[in-house]
């Protein structure tokens, strides 16, 4: 089977930290099946600023980048460049297409904006297509940005949702409780697949690499002299809310004697704003890190005790959550500090640390205390809860095998 995989934010090796795609595709191949994943050239989830271009195989996986504009902030121009991505899509598939036609088409709605070229390519070559929800648009733009349901944007987006739910061929959901909004924008309920993020086997093989990096050798350090380290890796951006977190740091009542540290990974338009307000509350327990391959990630979350990510409370979570940052502490066997409000917990489904409800700074900050004073042996048996928990739920051969059920 050819499938192509159509990715807005596509990452993988040297890509970008958002691995889903080459997970998938990788699964598929062990498979038998050829595969291409096709994304813009750039987006800011990328490693490399300066974006990719053509087609490149990485590590097994084809990767075709269509040209479109570069971009700074969160900003017209970045809507500019999801507009041209939808537009430039459809003249790279056909030239795809001509040299070997897809038997399936998926596309990833990080965006909706390019699905009606995959469609369109999906009848022209005569096979299936799939749209995979990550994000529920226009929805996320009303309830998280406060965009009126009469902005152009929106009613341009919810077009495009009702057309992709009443046309594709299965809709695949990354949130489980999404299935009655997608039925009742148009879907029909026997179309709808649950595909979550997960992880993959092969993350626990590359973990074991011995590499040397500042954010490494500071890790081994801390470590090394008794800090008890929590870690976040992932971005620095309004959604991730990562202000509510800082609230909490006023109850933790860290001295210059208190072995803690907070190390946070990652990039995002608020990362300045957050580093600056630590330094004006003197919190230099809170160290912060640029952006770093998803290698030296998993390397790093074994040098340290616990992970964290906190969220705002949005009707939006109703629908569920599927973070990729939660299953990489999970995989890495680390017990978890996390603080949302959805329709699923894994975090207290497995057992694997403690959830809070956001907004709470003070109750954040008692669970942080409270995951500081666990014994070492607790601290393992919750982080091997974590991680039996996703090999039984969320390995990416078993999600990608999902996908292509008819």
């Amino acid at each position: 089977m050819n499938i192509w995989y159509i990715n807005p934010y596509a990452g993988g090796p040297g890509v970008g930290r958002y691995w889903r795609s080459f997970y998938l595709a990788s699964a598929w191949k062990a498979k038998g099946h050829s595969v291409e994943v096709i994304a813009p050239s750039y987006h800011h989830l990328m490693d490399d600023s300066t974006g990719r271009l053509g087609c490149q195989v990485l590590e097994g996986v084809s990767y075709n980048f269509v040209r479109c504009p570069r971009y700074k902030g969160n900003g017209l121009a970045r809507f500019f460049s999801m507009v041209c991505f939808g537009f430039l899509l459809l003249f790279s598939l056909l030239r795809l297409g001509l040299k070997k036609r897809p038997d399936i088409i998926v596309y990833s709605s990080a965006h909706p904006f390019g699905y009606p070229a995959a469609f369109f390519c999906a009848k022209l070559f005569r096979c299936k297509i799939s749209f995979e929800v990550r994000d529920i648009w226009p929805l996320s733009l009303i309830e998280v940005a406060g965009f009126s349901k009469l902005h152009p944007v929106v009613i341009w987006l919810s077009l495009i949702e009702k057309f992709a739910y009443f046309s594709a061929d299965s809709v695949i959901s990354l949130l489980p409780g999404a299935k009655q909004h997608m039925v009742s924008r148009g879907m029909n309920p026997t179309k709808f697949r649950y595909v979550p993020n997960g992880f993959s086997f092969d993350d626990v093989y590359s973990a074991n690499e011995s590499n040397s990096s500042k954010l490494l050798d500071d890790l081994a350090r801390l470590k090394s002299q008794g800090e008890f380290i929590f870690f976040y890796a992932g971005a620095l951006g309004e959604p991730n809310a990562m202000h509510l977190f800082l609230d909490a740091l006023c109850f933790l009542n860290v001295t210059g004697e208190t072995p803690v540290k907070f190390i946070i990974v990652g990039k995002g338009e608020q990362g300045p704003a957050l580093s600056e307000r630590c330094r004006q509350l003197g919190y230099d327990f809170v160290v912060f890190y640029p952006q770093v391959d998803k290698r030296e990630i998993r390397q790093a979350l074994h040098l340290v005790n616990a992970g964290f990510f906190v969220m705002h409370d949005l009707p939006i979570y109703r629908f569920g959550v599927s973070l990729n940052k939660l299953y990489d502490y999970m995989a890495a066997g680390i017990p978890v500090v996390a603080s949302y409000n959805a329709c699923n917990d894994p975090v207290e489904q497995s057992g694997c640390g403690f959830s809070v409800v956001p907004g709470q700074a003070e109750h954040l900050a008692n669970a942080f205390k409270k995951m500081m004073l666990l014994d070492e042996s607790v601290l393992i048996e919750m982080g091997a809860k974590g991680r039996l928990f996703l090999e039984k739920n969320f390995e990416y051969a078993g999600l990608a095998q999902r996908i292509l059920e008819d």
